[in-house]
């Protein structure tokens, strides 16, 4: 039925020609892009492909010139450098946040000292916490929670020194940035209930229609037609009041996803919605209209490039893939377990890890590991031409998270046709549910660990010649990544039409 209602629409051109739209980038803001990144960049594609003007809704402001500065040059000089310091928060989030450098007395008792110098350092930065808190509260209540901000349009993007960087590829589908400075703080103190109502984005004189929102957030939005629909926010999943190690408080997540409830709304897997429903103790409705799957993580060019590499970090043996950033929830250590229990290194297999390693216990276990077993390779954060050689050059993709909002790793591996080995949790049955002509699809419970190894041991057998398989993975990949784009616009364009 989705497919039928994209021919139809495709039928028109550019259905979102009269439509501009802002959507948030709070995801995109930060260091490590993961799957809501991924979902944001491929709406911004679709939504640009659609015809829609689109910009990008951020806190990132100019900050090298003030204000006598600015009055003192050109209009079109300012703009140029407010935007060239927005792509550069863009591009290199770490620019700004502020090291604190701890300085080393080699006269003292180094741990006297230390602790000294931590204790007052804990109380300056919790005095700085409470400072920026009461300046934040401040500023809301001063501009009584209005908030309109300042359109800045992103003009001739291949011209400017930030073009063809991969971190920030997806800027070329966009018309400009809506700057709102402290905007996600605003949406993060609402949600805390510290602000006793959410931030208002007033859009009406910048003549923009819609904001979408890539993740639940409180806030309040006002258009000119008060009768449209002016905010429509994604929920990607539950997994902050499920899991207790998840970074988010779980009082201020359920705020949000309790505000974005009150608003039009979408969720990325059946499994999400059910599970968010019972949680928020709401009716869940069986309407296939807001539920919107999203496209795969991976690009066909960068595919095509990766398959003329031969080799790529050393890696020289056969090997299965893990791919996503290790923390608790994503089960590495049942898989590492799995790995080393299986006859798969003495048949000359490799492990590789791809993903961001953090520097907490979980992340110092997993090295901890690892570092005797010359089979596993712990790749850390890898960009997008190495992760399309590893998931083209793969015997298989394995995946024992115990929960996921939907797994858009998993959605790349069987959109290329690779063997997928997972955990049979509701999401990763979406998947596989989507993808049905995809025969070569296990879902094993965490339970049956025999079962795991005896379907690790099995890839022994594969027979793969993978110059041909590669050509052929690129050919399923182009055609389902097709599909389920198709779908995607399809089933955004019945969510603002």
């Amino acid at each position: 039925m989705v497919i039928a209602l994209a021919d139809s629409i495709y039928s028109k051109d550019k259905p979102l020609s009269q439509m501009r739209i802002a959507i948030t980038a709070i995801d995109l803001e930060q260091a490590e892009h993961r799957g809501i990144a991924y979902l944001s960049k491929g709406l911004i594609s679709s939504l640009s492909d659609l015809g829609a003007e689109v910009y990008l809704l951020t806190g990132f402001y100019g900050r090298r010139l003030n204000p006598l500065m600015k009055y003192s040059m050109s209009k079109q000089s300012v703009i140029e450098v407010d935007c060239a310091d927005i792509l550069d928060q863009f591009c290199d989030p770490s620019s700004r946040i502020k090291k604190i450098k701890q300085r080393k007395y080699d006269d003292f008792d180094e741990d006297l000292m230390m602790k000294l110098v931590n204790k007052l350092l804990d109380f300056k930065n919790k005095s700085r916490i409470i400072i920026d808190l009461l300046f934040s509260v401040f500023r809301f209540y001063l501009r009584r929670g209005r908030f309109v901000g300042k359109l800045i349009h992103l003009s001739n993007f291949e011209n400017t020194p930030y073009f063809g960087q991969e971190r920030v590829d997806y800027l070329s589908k966009i018309s400009g940035f809506l700057s709102i400075r402290d905007i996600y703080n605003f949406t993060t103190l609402r949600s805390k209930r510290i602000l006793f109502k959410p931030p208002t984005i007033d859009l009406r004189k910048l003549n923009i229609d819609l904001l979408i929102t890539s993740c639940p957030l409180s806030v309040d939005v006002t258009t000119k037609t008060k009768n449209s629909l002016s905010c429509l926010q994604f929920i990607m999943d539950f997994i902050p009041l499920s899991f207790s190690k998840h970074p988010d408080h779980p009082f201020g997540f359920y705020n949000r996803l309790k505000d974005a409830m009150q608003t039009k709304n979408c969720f990325i897997s059946k499994a999400s919605r059910e599970k968010i429903c019972l949680l928020l103790e709401k009716p869940c409705s069986n309407d296939e209209k807001n539920i919107i799957y999203p496209t795969p993580s991976l690009n066909i060019n960068k595919l095509q490039l990766a398959s003329k590499i031969k080799t790529l970090r050393g890696i020289s043996k056969r090997y299965i893939l893990f791919n996503s950033s290790v923390v608790p929830r994503k089960n590495l250590h049942f898989l590492i377990n799995i790995f080393q229990s299986s006859e798969l290194a003495s048949k000359g297999f490799d492990l590789c890890v791809a993903g961001k390693i953090h520097d907490d216990k979980y992340g110092l276990d997993i090295k901890r590991m690892c570092e005797s077993d010359p089979n596993i390779k712990l790749l850390d954060y890898v960009d997008e031409m190495e992760k399309a050689w590893l998931f083209l050059n793969a015997y298989a993709f394995v995946s024992p998270s115990c929960v996921e909002g939907f797994g858009i790793p998993v959605l790349d591996a069987a959109s290329l046709g690779v063997r997928v080995i997972v955990s049979d949790i509701p999401s990763h049955r979406e998947i596989a549910n989507l993808l049905k002509a995809n025969q070569d699809f296990r879902l094993l419970h965490l339970s049956d660990v025999h079962h795991w190894i005896y379907q690790f041991d099995l890839l022994n057998n594969l027979q793969l010649d993978m110059e041909d398989e590669i050509q052929n993975r690129i050919s399923n990949f182009n055609l389902y990544f097709n599909q389920l784009k198709d779908n995607f616009e399809a089933s955004i364009i019945n969510l603002l039409i």
